[in-house]
């Protein structure tokens, strides 16, 4: 793929796009956001890999070019597996980061002495008009904190806890966070394939 190209990024969320240009490492590839033309996407999917895929395939239609998207989320062993790929409309679509923090807290301190092991996933899909989708996945094991813990990251990171570091994504900086995460984890997974391609 041609990397004067630019790649159009399947989200909204100004967070996501900037930690995936920088997983991209000191080359990364042209990133843009999208525009006007990337609709409200339903990941009806049970599975990350197909909601991803769905995300680029849907914005590279709409945009003409090749596209990259994203999908994750927290499973929680102790609750399932749950919210998985539930994880950004957990406890409600309109919940704040917050609040979705809140609701596993309360959802493990209604169940004394239940394990708190749990995982980030992420699923990493790049499409490019006319050609098959690659896909990439990458997971990361932790436990659920006490308490939000940590200003840094986004989403679940102040309650994740990673024990090599012996704190959550939320304290653990951006650079260390990358090295691990499970983002980090799939975009280099993903870069690794493309690198293979050509």
């Amino acid at each position: 793929m041609d990397p004067r190209v630019p790649i159009a990024v399947a989200t909204r969320n100004v967070d996501k796009f900037r930690e995936l240009a920088t997983l991209w490492g000191p080359e990364p590839p042209r990133l843009v956001m999208p525009g006007a033309e990337y609709p409200h996407v339903d990941e009806r999917f049970d599975t990350y890999e197909a909601n991803a895929v769905l995300k680029a395939e849907i914005l590279a239609a709409a945009s003409g070019g090749p596209a990259l998207a994203d999908d994750s989320g927290i499973e929680i062993e102790a609750l399932g597996g749950a919210p998985g790929v539930k994880s950004a409309r957990t406890p409600s679509p309109d919940s704040t980061p917050k609040q979705r923090n809140e609701h596993i807290l309360r959802e493990l301190a209604s169940r004394p002495g239940a394990t708190r092991r749990a995982r980030f996933v992420c699923v990493c899909a790049l499409v490019v008009p006319g050609r098959t989708p690659v896909v990439a996945r990458g997971e990361v094991e932790g436990e659920i904190a006490s308490e939000p813990c940590g200003l840094a990251g986004f989403g679940y990171d102040p309650i994740f806890f990673y024990p090599p570091y012996g704190c959550t994504f939320g304290k653990a900086g951006q650079q260390r966070k990358d090295a691990v995460s499970h983002r980090g984890r799939a975009v280099r997974a993903l870069r690794d394939k493309l690198a293979r391609a050509h």
